[in-house]
């Protein structure tokens, strides 16, 4: 019935909308599949040894992780808008897998992905994406330092050659040390060679070289460095697999902690809403499963549509193309529920790939399809090979892909630029080291107290004018219900010490917008000033929609002057009025440091015309916030 009434173009729109793919695909060509098989054929030889160290790193069967790596490119390609995000195992999913599926079995972490793209996708369908609005970006960036570090210590036991390592960052290194008798050399040699291989191509890539006025040799060289520096993770893969080999040949059998065998095949379809059993017994029931994910299926959400917009926008803007963020949590949920069915575990956006897949070529997101069918090839065909594969290899690659990810440098510019703001920085930092989910619950709920504790000191300015018997208190920000109780104070101490007072006026230019709390209070202290003879007075409403409020809570009549923007503080300073002389400036932030006191001296506004309102205001704003700053 619903689709019966839609015209048939508004039916194309909403496909379009839905599936992406149906814009591209018409419109595909000869040209674009060139760019996107090599694209595709690339990224698919990293997904490989990427796909296994993060499944090791989300305490997985290896094969999961190629399992992980089949769909979501396929999946992707007709729901995401992004030609260059390459969807699949990521190093942060990986330690989110294994901090949030304490079971740390296949089937929950399956089930862990399945509620996790539910989750997306209903945020994608009802337009949730507004609740990243309320995670400050220094939360964000606390945690994935601390992320970064929590992965970078997990892999000391697959450097080191110690096994049976606990989780926690602090019992990890208490683990180490109290084994460091058990650390398997063989282990730390190639960990050692692997690191030292990846960093000299890390800084290769780093190293920029001018192709004006080289020759062909030169210029040759130049790309063979970029492509080597983009593939590092697959060559030290493969020649760390090939030296654990020749020395398996040669006798050297077991030196080497492997990622083991690997099952040849496809995985098996199978629902995640099953209980996690060990033989035939029963270890935790669904619900329990669920039950143990806790705060994880809020906050997992949330952190992964941060990093997939961060990841999508990039490629977006370098490349002039939109990204829908609604359609990209439509499309990221799919693919983790998907992926849940055959063996697949959380899958997002990787940086490191999507790099890869731009630089490759990649024209649609087919690449992404194509680089699954690589994973799907290596199951089917090359899984004795991958048995080879040294987790010290594997180590190094994942202590090497979040070594960038740590910002050293964010905490001296939240010191630079506004101190407080180091109170949730830092309370997501260590907090994330007990548990990953706490961190962006404490920093966000730290940073919201911040903000609340700010809006309960509201900046105004107040003008007396005792030959017009008259008080002015002109608000330079808009009130909200926790900065009531602070007005009303500063208002009743200066009625109260003005006993010539007989007209109190309320400058609301700086009001936006307007809630119950604040029209009631208006009400009682217009009622209580009327009894003591004095008039409660609402001018300069900059918005039609407050003043309206106001007019239905009786605070102002039709007959009242409702000129916008008239005889403001700007206005009163341009025409140099004396009256300035008399006014203060409310006291705000934490602390003492942060209260500010006006110097008219300094505004130098000198018109006097309506015209030059906005030269004038913008004048104050820089003045108020280099004095502030």
């Amino acid at each position: 019935m619903v689709f019966s009434k839609l015209k048939k173009s508004d039916l194309i729109n909403l496909l379009h909308r839905f599936f992406p793919i149906l814009v591209w695909l018409p419109q595909y060509n000869l040209f674009k599949l060139r760019g996107d098989v090599i694209a595709g054929l690339t990224c698919g030889f990293v997904v490989i040894p990427q796909s296994i160290a993060f499944a090791n790193l989300g305490k997985l069967p290896a094969q999961n992780g190629l399992y992980a790596s089949l769909t979501p490119g396929l999946i992707y390609a007709v729901f995401g808008t992004s030609k260059d995000v390459s969807v699949g195992t990521a190093v942060t999913l990986g330690l989110y897998t294994s901090s949030f599926n304490s079971s740390h079995s296949t089937i929950g972490a399956s089930l862990l992905s399945l509620l996790t793209g539910i989750i997306l996708v209903l945020m994608g369908i009802f337009k949730l994406g507004y609740m990243i609005k309320y995670v400050p970006q220094l939360v964000i960036s606390a945690f994935v330092s601390a992320t970064a570090i929590t992965i970078m210590v997990t892999q000391l036991s697959n450097l080191f050659g110690i096994k049976k390592a606990p989780q926690s960052v602090f019992e990890i290194l208490k683990y180490i040390i109290v084994n460091i008798k058990s650390t398997n050399k063989w282990d730390i040699i190639v960990g050692s060679f692997c690191l030292v291989f990846l960093l000299l191509f890390v800084w290769l890539s780093s190293r920029k070289f001018n192709n004006k006025k080289q020759s062909k040799v030169s210029i040759f060289i130049s790309k063979l460095i970029w492509i080597l520096s983009a593939s590092r993770m697959v060559l030290v893969c493969f020649l760390a697999t090939i030296v654990v080999y020749i020395f398996d040949i040669n006798g050297f059998k077991e030196k080497f902690t492997t990622a083991g065998i690997i099952p040849k095949g496809l995985p098996k379809y199978q629902s995640p809403f099953q209980p996690y059993k060990n033989g035939n017994v029963t270890v935790k029931t669904t619900g329990q499963l669920i039950e143990g994910f806790g705060a994880s299926l809020i906050i997992l959400p949330i952190i992964m549509f941060i990093e997939q917009m961060s990841i999508t926008k990039a490629f977006a803007k370098k490349f002039n193309y939109k990204v829908k963020a609604q359609q990209e949590l439509i499309a990221i949920g799919m693919c983790n529920i998907i992926a849940s069915f055959y063996g697949g575990w959380i899958v997002g956006g990787s940086f490191s790939r999507s790099a890869v897949n731009s630089m490759s070529g990649a024209q649609t997101p087919l690449a992404g399809a194509i680089s699954g069918l690589i994973a799907l090839i290596a199951l089917e065909f090359m899984t004795p090979a991958l048995y080879y594969i040294p987790s010290a290899a594997l180590g190094a690659m994942m202590v090497m892909a979040v070594v960038t990810m740590i910002e050293m440098s964010i905490p001296k510019h939240i010191w630079n630029l506004h101190k407080w703001d180091l109170l949730p920085f830092f309370a997501a930092f260590f907090t994330s080291f007990y548990k990953l989910e706490y961190g962006v619950i404490v920093g966000t709920g730290i940073a919201i107290l911040v903000l609340l504790s700010r809006e309960a000191r509201p900046k105004y300015l107040l003008v007396k004018n005792e030959a017009e018997k008259s008080i002015k208190l002109v608000l330079l920000e808009n009130l909200t219900y926790p900065g009531v109780e602070a007005v009303n104070k500063t208002i009743y101490s200066e009625v109260n010490n003005c006993t010539w007072i007989e007209t109190l006026f309320l400058d609301m230019s700086a009001m936006v917008r307007v809630d119950f709390t604040i029209l009631k209070n208006f009400e009682y202290l217009k009622d209580e000033f009327f009894k003591r003879n004095i008039v409660l007075c609402f001018i300069n409403f900059s918005r039609i929609s407050v003043q309206k409020k106001f007019l239905k809570a009786g605070l102002i009549n039709k007959e009242e002057d409702l000129t916008l923007i008239k005889d403001s503080f700007v206005m009163l300073i341009a025409n140099d009025e004396p009256l300035i002389e008399n006014t203060k400036y409310l006291k705000v932030g934490l602390t003492e440091e942060d209260d500010l006191e006006l110097n008219t001296n300094n505004l130098n506004t000198g018109s006097n015309t309506f015209e030059e309102y906005t030269s004038n205001n913008s004048k104050i704003d820089s003045y108020l916030l280099n004095k502030h700053v």
